[in-house]
């Protein structure tokens, strides 16, 4: 059990991030396929994956093995917007850093195996477990990483709306059932193998939903634990998971009603993106041509659109949803 200790402060500076990026969740997508939870889920894309490995797996073997602790090469890469970003973190981190996370890895598994053994001295060996994982990430997450984004965008919604309705405590109370919140101490069953007190000291502590770690955990620097980030399983129904395998189809066929980036427009609405400002930086176009698309999607009652103070705020009617196929979430 991890147990994390809230000041009065701590509390206050709660923070939701949407992701820590496409790096981190192709490594924690590793422990899914090593695993056999949640078959309606995840079976078929399972099959699919392991149906394609290749020579290389047992590099991806060593980072997640069948019983954990992990390799936490997410930690080592960071946060990162891309794939390139958290690469270019890995490869250069402290050789202290590594041999804290080998350390504890072999602390747990007797042994480094001689996949990973070369990451503390040799860039040559850095770059070989990158390139597998990048090869890796290609086949098993990139082809659905628009719409897992999607997914974590708006689970970031759904949480936000929770701590406007609930508070902290309705926040910290619902994340996830191995996780409960008891006044000034949020308790996180990690498993019988860990045993962990996590003093914030005013510090906060930042949420990060997981599309793939379908259990919660801790994650800090073992060397100078002062930061903690709390990764729980975002919400995830069957029906969910089966438009994130099959996305690309009626995404395109989004898009040819609307065009590419109005679908992308109504979409991002959808997952929770609510002024145009938002909507620009995500979508990489100007505050000018969102104003134009959003005008356009208003008039067709896809959107509403409402002024609170100095922002304009988006949200999909209920026509917008079904031609989106989705249904509204519930708080």
């Amino acid at each position: 059990m991890h147990r994390i200790h809230f000041t009065a402060d701590d509390v206050a500076r709660v923070r939701v991030a949407p992701t820590l990026g496409p790096m981190a969740e192709t490594l924690f997508s590793l422990t899914t396929l090593r695993r056999r939870a949640e078959e309606t889920a995840f079976g078929g894309w399972r099959r699919r994956v392991r149906g394609g490995l290749g020579p290389r797996s047992a590099v991806l073997a060593a980072i997640a093995p069948a019983r954990l602790p992990c390799f936490d090469m997410a930690l080592l890469a960071g946060p990162g917007r891309d794939l390139a970003e958290s690469a270019e973190t890995f490869l250069a981190s402290p050789r202290r850093a590594v041999r804290a996370e080998l350390d504890f890895y072999a602390g747990h598994h007797g042994r480094v195996p001689a996949a990973l053994a070369g990451l503390i001295d040799t860039p040559a060996a850095r770059r070989e477990v990158l390139s597998t994982v990048e090869a890796y990430h290609r086949a098993a997450v990139a082809p659905h990483w628009t719409a897992i984004r999607a997914h974590l965008d708006a689970e970031r919604a759904r949480r936000g709306a929770i701590l406007l309705d609930h508070g902290v405590d309705g926040l910290l109370s619902s994340l996830h059932p191995d996780i409960r919140w008891t006044p000034s101490t949020l308790h996180v069953n990690a498993g019988d193998q860990f045993d962990d007190d996590f003093v914030l000291d005013g510090r906060g502590l930042l949420l990060v939903p997981s599309f793939f770690l379908r259990a919660p955990g801790v994650m800090y620097d073992p060397i100078d634990p002062t930061d903690y980030i709390l990764i729980y399983p975002a919400s995830l129904g069957a029906d969910h998971a089966a438009g994130i395998w099959t996305t690309g189809t009626s995404a395109q066929a989004l898009a040819n009603l609307l065009g590419r980036t109005r679908a992308s427009v109504l979409t991002a609405i959808a997952d929770g993106v609510a002024t145009t400002g938002a909507l620009a930086r995500r979508l990489d176009i100007s505050s000018a041509a969102v104003s134009q698309h959003t005008t356009v999607l208003r008039e067709a009652g896809l959107i509403t659109t409402l002024r609170h103070h100095s922002n304009v705020l988006h949200n999909p009617t209920q026509t917008g949803l079904t031609l989106l196929d989705r249904e509204r979430t519930p708080v």
